[in-house]
């Protein structure tokens, strides 16, 4: 994914280009995880002794917390406007503790995240790193 693609809301309501401010891009299986349904929760259930089987109460049909691991790519120019692109991504997204973000491809659809962890560059040479995002969606109902 490159310019246009990826969007980082900074702040309480600026929307941002992902590359442009960042030069950060999702890989093409960092879409899919996001897309990727959330799975349900389990049921209530109760294995009273005074009954046969188990009785199971409510629980269909209700999201559980999505937990996702988004591979993402950082690219600059030169190494310093790399350095400061990572400074700014960390400070200005990862750092507020929520990512905020919407695609081209899925028109309305944002997705309210908690940033997790990230881990070390799999790749890195002073102008590009890819790397994976943590993440979870506590509430996969609310994509608006």
């Amino acid at each position: 994914m490159a310019k246009g693609e990826l969007y980082f809301r900074r702040g309480e309501s600026e929307w941002v280009d992902a590359y442009d401010t960042y030069g950060v891009s999702l890989e093409t299986e960092g879409l899919s995880k996001l897309m990727t349904p959330a799975p349900h929760k389990e049921p209530v259930q109760n294995r009273n002794l005074a009954m046969n089987g188990t009785a199971i109460v409510g629980g269909v049909g209700y999201k559980d917390v999505k937990t996702l691991s988004v591979p993402m790519h950082l690219t600059a120019r030169t190494r310093d406007e790399f350095l400061s692109r990572y400074a700014a991504f960390c400070t200005e997204i990862l750092d507020a503790g929520w990512i905020h973000l919407r695609t081209k491809w899925q028109r309305g659809v944002v997705y309210h995240l908690r940033y997790v962890d990230c881990q070390p560059f799999s790749e890195y040479n002073l102008k590009m790193a890819k790397y994976t995002l943590s993440m979870e969606e506590p509430n996969p109902n609310n994509r608006t």
